[in-house]
């Protein structure tokens, strides 16, 4: 599918895939864009998208151009695996949370996509109470998980992840923050995280809310450091 520019043709009826429950594309070295905006109200029904080794794919998912007037739709979305895509620039090109939901991810894995700068956008981030895995590894233009949404007008920020259990940040030499602006997180749920070759992470907030969360404020901090001093950094 070396030769393939395209997926979907832009005059498509509305009901198109509508019942498309997974997606795999590998090896699909012309696509730049995976869902353009004219996409935006037709995957409701997918639950897993793969993309792997797509030499020019930039965005995943485009939907800027969507009218902000169309009704709210939330995804079925669970499960997202990127990996080997040298160009990624967006995961989400643009806040879009008066357009889309992706309230019921589970999963989502980014490994080996170097011009990636940010995972998530601030709307995608305050939704994510279902995230149960988030793995990014080898991505090391990566400077935030979350980007500052520069038209929010919070000051501190609270972010809940009532169900993360796992999460593994490695091979990210450029990551300074979760988020760059005042937050707290709170994760009660988290059993495995893995900090690795991170030397200019600043640190990690947590919102202590019980008797669960202290542990796992402590293991941050230690791994952290870990890793700091087997950098040859010095610590923060």
């Amino acid at each position: 599918m070396e030769k393939l520019a395209t997926i979907w043709k832009s005059h498509i009826g509305l009901h198109s895939f509508c019942s498309l429950d997974s997606l795999i594309i590998r090896e699909c070295h012309k696509l730049v864009t995976i869902f353009p905006s004219y996409m935006g109200q037709r995957f409701q029904s997918l639950h897993s998208l793969i993309i792997t080794n797509c030499n020019l794919v930039e965005n995943i998912f485009d939907f800027a151009n969507i009218p902000q007037t169309c009704d709210l739709i939330e995804t079925n979305l669970d499960n997202i695996i990127l990996e080997m895509l040298p160009n990624l620039v967006n995961v989400w090109k643009d806040d879009i949370c008066k357009i889309l939901k992706y309230n019921n991810l589970r999963s989502i894995r980014v490994f080996m996509s170097p011009n990636l700068k940010y995972i998530f956008p601030l709307s995608v981030a305050l939704d994510l109470e279902k995230l149960e895995v988030l793995e990014v590894h080898i991505c090391w233009a990566v400077k935030e998980i979350i980007v500052w949404d520069k038209h929010s007008s919070e000051n501190v920020i609270n972010f809940k992840f009532p169900r993360l259990n796992t999460l593994s940040l490695m091979d990210l030499y450029g990551l300074r923050s979760f988020y760059s602006r005042t937050h707290t997180l709170e994760w009660p749920q988290l059993k495995k995280l893995d900090i690795v070759d991170c030397s200019r992470l600043e640190g990690l907030t947590s919102k202590i809310t019980n008797s669960q969360v202290q542990p796992i404020v402590l293991a941050t901090k230690k791994v952290q450091q870990f890793c700091l001093d087997s950098s040859n950094k010095s610590s923060f």
